[in-house]
């Protein structure tokens, strides 16, 4: 029973239902269990890509220490933040993904930069290391955007009966106030939008990065073509940070799914073959 509970409180991912005892034991397993698992799933990654195994472990372990502050200071941050799903069908609130993301930013940028240092480009790993963590920031900075409240889609306005009877029996006269009419949308969710501006981003800061390199090598692209793709790059990211700037010009409701397919479908895809026919005239 004892081991059962042991296994139950490692594999927990709600925190707001451990005592602070548990998650001490939960922290404790993490690091005990989670080092050498991290280590094997390293070291098999690196060698099926033939590189190094102990940069990828070293970018892994911020994974772990990110979780660790996420259950350590969960008090805190939910009392600030709202970590716990008030909406959202997942584990935790949009918000509290963004926490999450956030406390991970320096495992997502390591993580990048260890891929470019041992696959022999470390200039493409620096880009793709700025254009996995600029969105993640963005969207921290933006919080209140990317939270459950986007789930909530206003659909016009209703008006409450003259009286309305209580279950107790008793009338209450609510004076015929008019109320807004909600439904459940997709929202701005966060996983979703940095997967779609770190798309963008790495074909775009990613490709200035290595025309940097490329630069200092073989004298083309031009220093000014590798600067401008980047600034593009991280123009068109900052895009899909204001996806609520957005949603009031397109002719679509984003926060439903049909409006997160239109970014996916329309803006990516369209933005990408842009970008494709731009930075091809720009680095040759």
């Amino acid at each position: 029973m004892a081991v059962k509970n042991y296994f139950s409180i490692f594999f927990t991912n709600e925190p707001w239902k451990l005592d602070g005892e548990e998650r001490k034991i939960h922290i404790l397993l993490n690091v005990v269990l989670g080092i050498p698992i991290l280590y094997l799933l390293s070291y098999i990654f690196a060698n099926l890509m033939k590189l190094h195994y102990l940069p990828f472990f070293f970018a892994l372990c911020f994974f772990l220490i990110a979780w660790i502050f996420y259950v350590y200071y969960w008090d805190q941050l939910d009392s600030k933040y709202g970590l716990k799903p008030f909406q959202s069908p997942f584990p935790y609130s949009y918000q509290g993904y963004i926490i999450l993301f956030t406390l991970s930013a320096p495992a997502f940028f390591f993580l990048m930069l260890a891929l470019g240092l041992t696959s022999g480009n470390f200039w493409f790993g620096l880009g793709g290391a700025v254009a996995v963590v600029y969105p993640i920031l963005g969207m921290f900075f933006r919080i209140k955007t990317f939270s459950d409240d986007s789930i909530l889609i206003p659909k016009g306005k209703a008006v409450l009966p003259d009286n309305v009877v209580l279950p107790d029996g008793k009338e209450f006269s609510s004076s015929k106030k008019e109320v807004i009419e909600t439904v459940k949308g997709f929202g701005f969710m966060p996983l979703s939008y940095w997967i779609l501006a770190s798309a963008v981003g790495l074909y775009t800061v990613g490709r200035g990065f290595s025309g940097i390199q490329l630069h200092f090598i073989s004298g083309t692209p031009s220093l000014g073509a590798a600067v401008f793709t980047i600034i593009l790059g991280l123009l068109l990211q900052t895009v899909y940070l204001f996806p609520d700037k957005l949603n009031r010009i397109v002719p679509i409701e984003l926060r439903t799914k049909n409006g997160f397919l239109f970014m996916f479908v329309f803006v990516l895809f369209g933005v990408s073959q842009f970008l494709i026919d731009l930075v091809t005239v720009l680095t040759s």
